[in-house]
């Protein structure tokens, strides 16, 4: 029987931390509100999100 095998590559931690060290470095002279916060977190997320592959393969 066929069928689809998915591999999910999460990124290396290095590449994370530039996410995170170009986040502050972005919001660092910015007021600590709430809305800030809630932005750095959402910008955060979607760009280490965006450094997850996935590999997908058919297997017969």
């Amino acid at each position: 029987m066929s069928r689809l095998n998915v591999e999910i590559i999460h990124p290396q931690n290095i590449e994370a931390n530039a996410v995170l060290v170009e986040i502050e470095r972005k919001y660092r002279h910015k007021a600590a509100t709430p809305e800030t916060i809630a932005d750095m977190e959402r910008e955060a997320a979607r760009l280490i999100r965006r450094l997850i592959t996935t590999k997908v393969t058919f297997i017969k």
